[in-house]
């Protein structure tokens, strides 16, 4: 329910920050910055409300950083190939595409968050419940 909920707001986050962006500077810059712009803010937003909120993860924060600013590089390149076929070789309008795009990667990316980008590793475990311990 929490990935849901923050979930949503992420993605709302997300497409409006690109669409507000992709109507002020669009045509000066083009998509593909608008996206990657947009991308870096959204990384940054998201990785903060998923560890706290969603995940309430107690991991090493950069490590944890690390793999989700990968997943989301990966993302990143899905979503911009996606769009450069939508756009530029089907002809279709660059918000609608990209909105359609991001609903299709909310499952893909939920899973890999799931199942690598907020996994604890055994000794980031123990050594997180050792320093709960300590300072009980």
């Amino acid at each position: 329910m929490r990935f849901l909920v923050v979930g949503g707001w992420n993605t709302v986050f997300g497409v409006g920050f690109f669409t507000g962006f992709y109507l002020v500077a669009g045509r000066e810059i083009g998509y593909a910055a608008v996206l990657g712009i947009s991308q870096v803010v959204g990384v940054l937003q998201s990785h903060t409300t998923q560890r706290f909120i969603v995940w309430r993860s107690h991991g090493a924060y950069f490590r944890e950083l690390g793999r989700f600013s990968v997943l989301y590089v990966v993302m990143y390149f899905v979503n911009l190939g996606m769009l450069v076929l939508g756009v530029d070789y089907l002809g279709f309008p660059v918000l609608p595409t990209q909105w359609a795009i991001t609903a299709l990667l909310v499952l893909p990316t939920y899973l890999f968050q799931r199942i690598w980008a907020f996994r604890v590793e055994p000794l980031e475990s123990a050594a997180s419940q050792q320093q709960a311990e300590v300072g009980s």
